[in-house]
């Protein structure tokens, strides 16, 4: 029996909620390889090394840490859609003008607006579910927009592996303008509800600039958010590691051909994308923060499987499992940070921790390079993947304890919303 109309549009499966979803997907695709056709576009034009190469993955990255702050506040602020719209008309703009560049500074340019985009979608995109779905599909939609960067990470070097064989780099300049188009074209039917108030408080005055830290100082003080900041920075640091790691370890350690590392980089890919179907399926079963630490957990074991061995076969079975372990901790966490927050600091509560995900991936870069010049890549992911497993056990055990202990002020997310008094309301933009 075919659920009712209004009840299908607090639903994921919507027309309008899948729709924007899919678009969002091939959005995202054509991000990712427009990421792929600038490195190659380096490479091959600009004889880039491999160092000169490295830094447009810094431009990429290096906005979402500066801009944190200001992109949670724009989106309190003005709300997500509108900032999600935003970004789509940077983001086309960015896509448009790399047709016209004719030299390495340029490039590097427009890389990072593609960096400022990012970091403005990004945590709008993950604002919006609370607003966009009923409280009982939130877990499901979260998973979902989980999924469509997944499915990204999979298909955006293959479409920019299509394009450029069939137009040249600037193929997938092309094909990125044209997904985040669509996006604006589509965001216009998105209908989110108005930001929910705690009892007995009122909208009072629109989020100021100076309100930018709020997210953070909400994160400190309350448990749930401080964990799954935590999770995010430590499992985001081991990324950060094995990004530099994996090659070096394919070459030095398993001592295989370019193939391989392709073939271990495909399986992640594929496991990643089959874990984040089973998250989205098993939607409110997996909300709670037990499982984003399981997922931290299992990253830092998996990924000790995977690339602290000199054999084949078994880094195959770690990069498999790595996969499904990662895409368990994204939705979920994402679920946690938003019950767990009022919904007129979701901006700040989400951009914050993006700013944690991405200062650490960063950060696991520079370790990465400090660690495996020292002791290899074996021992490195040894000493980093053992820390994680243990930072995901002492965390999982802080919830436990505070889950047994009689409340004291904030227990839910109404509790939460009244003891922020500083923190201002948003716009229903």
């Amino acid at each position: 029996m075919r659920a009712p109309p209004a009840a299908r549009e607090g639903s994921p499966f919507s027309p309008r909620v899948a729709g924007f979803l899919g678009v969002e997907a091939l959005s995202a695709i054509g991000s990712w390889a427009t990421i792929v056709a600038i490195w190659g576009y380096a490479a091959y034009e600009y004889d880039a090394t491999a160092s000169d190469v490295s830094l447009f993955g810094v431009a990429f990255a290096v906005p979402g840490v500066l801009l944190g702050p200001v992109t949670g506040t724009v989106i309190d602020r003005v709300g997500p859609k509108a900032t999600l719209a935003v970004a789509k008309v940077i983001g086309v703009g960015a896509s448009v003008a790399l047709l016209s560049a004719d030299d390495f500074q340029t490039l590097a340019l427009l890389s990072a607006l593609h960096g400022i985009s990012m970091a403005l979608s990004m945590p709008a995109l993950q604002s919006m579910p609370p607003r966009l779905v009923t409280q009982e599909h939130l877990a499901r939609t979260n998973a979902l927009v989980s999924l469509t960067d997944e499915l990204a990470i999979v298909l955006g070097p293959a479409v920019a592996g299509v394009g450029i064989a069939a137009f040249g780099f600037r193929g997938a300049f092309v094909f990125d303008a044209v997904t985040y188009a669509l996006g604006l074209v589509v965001l216009p039917m998105v209908r989110l509800r108005p930001v929910a108030l705690a009892e007995g408080e009122d909208e009072g005055p629109p989020v100021r600039f100076r309100d930018a830290l709020e997210g953070w100082r909400l994160i400190s003080r309350t448990g749930a958010l401080r964990r799954t900041v935590a999770c995010t920075f430590a499992v985001h640091l081991l990324y950060g590691m094995a990004l530099l790691a994996e090659p070096l370890y394919v070459r030095d350690v398993l001592e295989r051909s370019e193939q391989v590392f392709a073939a271990l980089q495909s399986t992640f890919g594929v496991f990643l994308v089959a874990g984040g179907v089973l998250a989205a399926r098993l939607g409110e079963r997996l909300a709670s923060f037990k499982w984003v630490a399981l997922g931290v957990g299992a990253s830092g074991v998996t990924s000790i499987v995977y690339l602290g061995t000199p054999w084949v076969m078994v880094a195959l079975l770690g990069v498999a499992l790595w996969g499904v372990a990662t895409a368990v901790i994204s939705g979920p966490s994402r679920t946690v940070l938003q019950r767990s927050s009022p919904e007129r600091a979701h901006g700040r509560v989400l951009s914050a921790d993006f700013v944690a995900g991405s200062g650490a991936e960063l950060g696991g870069v520079v370790l990465s390079g400090v660690l495996v010049g020292a002791f290899g890549v074996p021992w490195s992911i040894l000493g980093l993947g053992a820390s994680v497993t243990a930072v995901a056990a002492l965390l999982w055990r802080a919830d436990r304890r505070d889950a047994t202990r009689p409340p004291e002020g904030v227990t839910d997310v109404v509790d939460v919303a009244e003891a922020v008094e500083a923190v201002p309301t948003s716009s229903s933009a």
